[in-house]
């Protein structure tokens, strides 16, 4: 078979899959199916058959075309059940909405106070919330743009009067079946009945969520991501997204880290390899373990998609015994699995600290793992890594040669520089530094190893400036982790100074921001308890850190945000928070509406059940129903009336809002 005719013939099995069971599955769990998700379930069956357990060569036959599409069937089906069970049950949506109402109001208070303080320092910072400000005023009108004239629009209060007339009808039907009418004819007619009203319900509130509601090709791969134990990015053939995107704003100083194992990724690669391999050569604070973090949510879809061994506790003589499970050694139960082997197949990233504590055994492990993508455990059975991104770090001579104030300005003379390769004076400046560094690694681990490595990757050490941008990050964290009111914790920039110079002693192990965390840790965290256990941290409050210039001390007091803004941005907000308030009502509103239609396929399943179990359901469903039609609004008070009037004041209601715009305007 050509390709033109493996084209032609995938068109016509997904055709054929649209028009039988898309639809039944689209009504049963009240979403939408996009084409190329269709597409691309079929790819990823065919692509995997042993996980699918769907062996076929060359041209289908009709059964294997009937058991292709039963598996892909499945595949959709459990797309749906995912994406209908995280609208009805999480709380992610609302959180976003009400996330971004607070990261906004905290953009305003910051951008507000860094304007008074006038310190020529805090540019790069006021630049970064300026942007943050920026593109959530862009979220925001976009939602205002869909749901404020969404609520206004003429077709809606139409609508909406219509749907009320059909909940209406619902009710008095079910409350009649229930009193009166009670035979098996009646039930059957009471179900057609039925399906017609819920199904022309689902459909207008498909609409409304949209977004949240269409099984997307990203939604399959999620979905198959978890049989097969990929990213989802793979499954699709995508290229993990490195660049623009929130989370990134989150490394200070490292940006050239990102970029570089972005350049690594989009290589083509062995096939029997892990997704990528990487050095990342540093010190204690540079923001390691953060950008492991950041790699595993960007890559992985999740933060916990990270598996930390720190290799410096793995150097007795029973380290490869507790990492592979060996049957031989005493000190390991017969049988029991090594603790890198605990899986027979890894997804996600595996950071290994202190690489260069390990003893030679260790090595050789890790080559085989980044150079075959396997390896055998003590029990003989091969454990799979090609799903994982391996990150090593090491900070072997950093003490020595990646100093605060390294003195190589003048030896970097010494050796070529490419034209265009070193970006930023700091990389101008430090190039000898990064490359006594490259040569101490290279002599410490030898070629063999390193001849597997995706690259070598040197950080940064941070500026006095970055750390403050650091501390102004954990200060921001501690803020949303500590309380659930809104609070805002703002640092003058004399502040800033003492936390920094404070947590930065000389000669600690520890130091940059994870030094800085303990810190905040050890001196804010007691301060923001008692403020707690004093009540004294009430909704959208701003505390504020200030220096004493006198005695160098730390001071903190709270303020009402409302009295320190202007009164543009506070209309903002509380329009937000109307916006909010609007889309919880209409998502609860779409949810109950969704369990018309389970308590509608139970009262089908009961057919032929006792009477007692009809009842029951169908009692359940007048509830339901009662529900919907008592939600309180203003979009659905007084339907019931008269829906006809309804709509027609809704249609005044729009001419009055259109003539005082016209009237603003002839006064501008």
């Amino acid at each position: 078979m050509t390709g033109i005719d493996a084209e032609l013939c995938m068109e016509e099995f997904v055709a054929k899959i649209e028009v039988e069971d898309q639809e039944k599955l689209e009504l049963e769990y009240g979403v939408e199916i996009e084409a190329e998700a269709v597409v691309d379930a079929c790819r990823i069956i065919k692509q995997y058959p042993d996980v699918f357990q769907f062996n076929c060569r060359g041209t289908l036959d009709d059964t294997e075309r009937a058991i292709l599409q039963m598996k892909v069937v499945e595949l959709l089906e459990e797309a749906c059940l995912r994406l209908r069970h995280k609208f009805d049950y999480s709380r992610e949506g609302e959180d976003e909405l009400e996330v971004g109402e607070y990261r906004l109001h905290r953009a305003l208070v910051e951008l507000n106070e860094i304007e008074k303080e006038r310190e020529p320092s805090t540019q790069k910072w006021r630049d970064r919330v300026a942007k943050e400000r920026e593109e959530l005023n862009d979220m925001w009108n976009k939602l205002e743009i869909k749901w404020l004239e969404l609520q206004a629009s003429r077709q809606r209060y139409d609508i909406r009067a219509r749907e009320a007339l059909l909940l209406e009808r619902m009710r008095e039907g079910l409350v009649y079946y229930l009193n009166e009418e009670r035979s098996k004819e009646n039930f059957s007619g009471l179900l057609q009945w039925l399906d017609e009203h819920v199904t022309e319900l689902l459909y207008t509130t498909r609409k409304d969520f949209k977004h949240e509601l269409t099984v997307s090709s990203h939604a399959i791969a999620l979905a198959a991501s978890l049989l097969i134990d990929a990213p989802p990015s793979q499954l699709l053939s995508e290229s993990p997204v490195l660049q623009n995107h929130e989370l990134i704003r989150r490394v200070i100083g490292q940006e050239h880290v990102l970029l570089a194992v972005s350049a690594a990724l989009s290589r083509q690669r062995p096939p029997r390899r892990p997704i990528g391999s990487f050095i990342f050569m540093c010190g204690s604070g540079c923001g390691r373990t953060e950008i492991a973090k950041l790699l595993a949510t960007l890559v992985f879809g999740k933060k916990d998609m990270l598996t930390e061994f720190d290799l410096e506790k793995y150097t007795g003589p029973n380290s490869l015994s507790r990492l592979l499970g060996v049957l031989c050694s005493s000190h390991i139960e017969p049988g029991k699995k090594g603790e890198l082997c605990v899986k027979k197949r890894h997804l996600g990233v595996i950071l290994f600290d202190n690489v260069d504590k390990a003893p030679a055994p260790i090595i050789e492990l890790l080559t085989q793992i980044i150079g075959f993508g396997y390896l055998v455990d003590g029990n003989g059975n091969s454990v799979d890594f090609t799903n994982t991104m391996i990150i090593m770090t090491t900070n072997i001579g950093c003490d020595q040669l990646w100093p605060w104030n390294c003195k190589c300005a003048d030896e970097v003379q010494k050796f070529p520089v490419k034209e265009g390769l070193f970006d930023d004076a700091w990389e101008r400046n430090h190039n000898f530094c990064y490359l006594s560094l490259l040569r101490e690694t290279k002599n410490h681990f030898g070629p063999q190893f390193l001849e597997y490595v995706d690259d070598v990757i040197g950080f940064r050490s941070l500026s006095s400036q970055q750390l403050k941008a650091v501390a102004r990050l954990q200060l921001r964290d501690l803020a949303v982790y500590m309380t659930q009111k809104g609070l805002i914790i703002y640092s003058s920039e004399a502040a800033l100074d003492i936390i920094v110079r404070r947590s930065a002693w000389p000669g600690d192990r520890i130091k940059g921001g994870e030094k800085i965390r303990m810190w905040l840790e050890q001196n804010l965290v007691p301060v923001l308890f008692e403020m707690i256990s004093k009540n004294e941290i009430s909704d959208l409050s701003i505390m504020y850190i200030e220096a004493s210039v006198e005695s160098d001390q730390l001071s903190f007091r709270m303020e009402k945000t409302g009295r320190l803004l202007e009164e543009r941005d506070v209309n903002q907000l509380a329009s937000l928070k109307e916006l909010r308030l609007m889309y919880q009502k209409e998502k609860e509103r779409a949810k109950r509406i969704y369990m018309l239609r389970k308590f509608q396929n139970k009262l089908m399943a009961s057919a032929n059940a006792g009477f007692d179990h009809v009842t029951n359901v169908v009692q359940d469903l007048v509830n339901i129903i009662q529900d919907l039609i008592t939600i309180p609004g203003s979009i659905v008070r007084s339907f019931l009336d008269n829906p006809k009037k309804v709509a027609m004041a809704a249609l005044n209601e729009d001419e009055v809002r259109q003539n005082k715009r016209a009237k603003k305007g002839t006064k501008g």
